[in-house]
């Protein structure tokens, strides 16, 4: 499977769990890597599932299949007294707050910065991403607040020490499988696709129904 560089790995983790508990063992490989390259590689069957937060492009020079996870509210989280104090006057308290943020080149960042301006607070960025995990490192160390997808907030807290200092649902981020073929057949593929709709983001079948996967 593909993972794009800015997904993430907290959803990707929660994503692949239920492939380890199949009756029939499955060896998974993971390879990380910009949307564009990965795929190549799908075109090429050389992957056999993409995940991303976003769907592959009209205008992607392969013919792809876009089937939609699910989507997730925003979560705001920081350690320790930093939290604490941000807590009070949520939103409000963002502005000039330190702020670790992903790279401007993610769906994330685009959906946080939207909301900032919509409630009128501008955060003091102290540094910018790529690697996700390396931001949450540095958000436990007391660095600044970081944002994520709410469907692993807990997990973030469990993990990191994390408190979260407030929740939105008018900051969204959506999360993508991108296959070669329009009928998933793969029976890993299938099984963390539906886990994840019915489970993680919680899509009933009625929405999914009305979801199905688009060609480009």
């Amino acid at each position: 499977m593909g993972v794009a560089d800015s997904f993430p790995k907290l959803v990707t983790n929660e994503i692949l769990k239920p492939v380890f508990t199949m009756a029939q063992p499955v060896h998974v490989i993971c390879r990380e890597g910009k949307l564009d390259d990965l795929l190549g590689q799908l075109a090429a069957h050389r992957l056999d599932i993409v995940l991303a937060d976003e769907p592959a492009s009209s205008s992607t020079k392969v013919r792809t299949f876009n089937h939609p996870l699910g989507e997730s509210s925003t979560s705001f989280c920081a350690s320790g007294k930093l939290a604490a104090a941000l807590k009070k006057g949520f939103p409000k308290s963002l502005h000039e707050a330190p702020a670790l943020l992903p790279s401007d080149n993610t769906a994330l960042r685009r959906a946080v910065e939207a909301w900032f301006r919509d409630v009128g607070v501008q955060p003091r960025v102290v540094a910018e991403f790529e690697d996700l995990a390396l931001m949450k490192v540095m958000a436990a160390d007391g660095r600044g607040f970081i944002a994520l997808p709410s469907a692993v907030a807990d997990e973030a807290v469990r993990r990191y020490g994390f408190r979260i200092v407030g929740e939105t649902d008018k900051c969204k981020v959506q999360f993508h499988a991108i296959t070669a073929e329009r009928r998933i057949a793969h029976p890993a593929v299938a099984l963390i696709t539906d886990q994840a709709r019915n489970h993680l983001f919680g899509q009933s079948p009625s929405v999914l129904r009305h979801r199905k996967a688009r060609a480009v």
